[in-house]
């Protein structure tokens, strides 16, 4: 909680330094909304819930939220910005109050580091299934952290052909969860290629890494500073860490490598993304091929029409570099090896987003953090979230953004998915299917003081059931100046 508390700190300071003494003129966006979902089940549909950082509850109810934002200002060398939003769930078993998001920020030239907490960007205008980014799509709530990142950055004497950018940050995963407090740490590097004004290519690699905390099996577990070197480095554990962290490496690692091809036309843009996940070493040496999501997204350069953007994914985690982690070794294979070495080490079942220490997985308050296409399990009686029980998953998805009848905006969302659990917990009559389906619109002005968003939702198949949903959301926003 000290961490936390740090953290508040630094961004009442950063608050207090843009608000005082600059003599700038600054605006405020306000937004303001309430929403009511209802459904034929208890439970909502996927996507009447998915990637809204886990702002809907899961069923019946209502939501209240209310921010203020500050974008940076121009005109300063070090320029800030700052927000803060709440969210209120009133629904049968989920009634909460908690901050949405809390933060300022300040950049310098191409640097930019964030404080609190925020949430992240919205990519391929909404219409991904990961929001381009398999590990951290936006499906659960923002953790408490900071993150330090830069604009891509040109390399030195290759005329902007070359270019890179990173991040790095550090986040304390507050919720209830098997291993209380958990500390988290991301970084990621990309490089850019532009070999032509109409093609780009990126290459990049993100990772984290779950560690410290207290487990109620093992107990504190190890979180100075030289821990924290080797947790940047993915090194082994030091004599405080489990036998486990010893031999293969100090917490729990994932993450995921990216690849991106861009073409960017007179009236039109067409991009392919490929994010590979990766649990350990077999996943960095491509073991799991052919795991991972296939992005094609289409998008107008001028919009209003029917269809502005267009976007197609297929998902598929089944691989995971095979069933088995390990074998007996054979009597051909033990010969000169000591009888305890009788294990042949193969790097499958990699389980996706589930570890045997960090038990409550890559989930935050009970969600997947990554592609919602995981499911994780409903949390216990305490609150506490058991991991990602589905993680072998062959789906398609198809999102769309228009505007109907040139008046009305409209996101359609479309997903087919065969879901097999995992492999050490198999569904039973593998593989269940499912098709989810979501329509959201925005009606046209009507003379009201707030816009009205209308949203109708889907569920069909053997793993979710059926189930249909309807939302209503009133909606205002608009600046206030000083």
């Amino acid at each position: 909680m000290k961490i936390v508390i740090c953290l508040l700190q630094c961004v009442m300071f950063l608050c207090v330094s843009a608000l005082s003494g600059w003599g700038q003129k600054r605006e405020f966006d306000y937004r303001a909304s309430v929403s009511g979902f209802l459904s034929s089940e208890k439970q909502l549909p996927f996507w009447a819930v998915s990637n809204r950082h886990g702002i809907v509850p899961a069923t019946n109810g209502s939501v209240l939220e209310a921010g203020v934002f500050s974008g940076f200002a121009s005109g300063r060398t070090i320029r800030f910005a700052y927000g803060v939003s709440a969210a209120g769930q009133l629904a049968e078993g989920e009634n909460n109050l908690f901050i949405d998001q809390l933060f300022a920020s300040a950049a310098w030239r191409k640097l930019q580091l964030d404080l609190g907490i925020v949430h992240r960007e919205t990519e391929l205008d909404g219409l991904s299934s990961t929001n381009g980014n398999i590990i951290w799509s936006g499906n659960a709530r923002s953790l408490p952290g900071y993150r330090l990142r830069t604009a891509y950055i040109s390399i030195p004497g290759t005329k902007g052909v070359l270019s890179f950018k990173g991040s790095w940050g550090d986040y304390l995963m507050d919720d209830k969860r098997y291993v209380k407090h958990t500390l988290l740490h991301n970084k990621s590097l990309f490089l850019r290629i532009v070999p032509h004004r109409r093609w780009e290519v990126v290459f990049g690699l993100e990772h984290v890494a779950q560690w410290g905390g207290t487990s109620p099996d093992y107990g504190k577990q190890p979180s100075s500073f030289v821990d924290y070197l080797r947790i940047v480095a993915g090194r082994e554990g030091g004599s405080a860490a489990t036998e486990s962290d010893r031999i293969n490496v100090l917490g729990n690692h994932l993450g995921r490598q990216h690849l991106q091809v861009s073409y960017t036309a007179d009236d039109y843009s067409l991009s392919f993304y490929h994010d590979i996940p990766f649990e350990d070493g077999s996943g960095t040496r491509f073991q799991n091929f052919p795991d991972g999501t296939y992005t094609f997204y289409y998008r107008k350069r001028r919009t209003g029409k029917w269809i502005d953007a267009l976007l197609y994914e297929f998902h598929y985690t089944k691989c995971q570099s095979g069933k088995y982690h390990d074998r007996p070794r054979t009597p051909e294979e033990m010969e000169g090896r000591d009888p305890e070495d009788n294990l042949k080490i193969l790097g499958g079942n990699d389980n996706y987003f589930n570890n045997g220490m960090y038990q409550s997985g890559w989930t935050f308050h009970g969600r997947p953090l990554g592609s919602p296409l995981m499911t994780a399990g409903m949390p216990g009686e305490n609150g506490i979230s058991p991991g990602i029980f589905n993680n072998r998953v062959l789906g398609h998805h198809i999102g769309l953004k228009g505007t109907a009848f040139s008046r009305i905006p409209y996101r359609a969302l479309l997903t087919y998915t065969r879901n097999y659990g995992s492999y050490s917990a198999p569904l039973p009559d593998a593989p269940q299917e499912q098709f989810s389906c979501g329509l959201e619109a925005v009606l046209p002005p009507c003379g009201l003081p707030f816009r009205i968003d209308l949203g109708i939702y889907g569920d069909f198949g053997e793993f979710s059931g059926q189930n249909i949903g309807v939302s209503l959301k009133l909606y205002r926003y608009g600046k206030i100046g000083r």
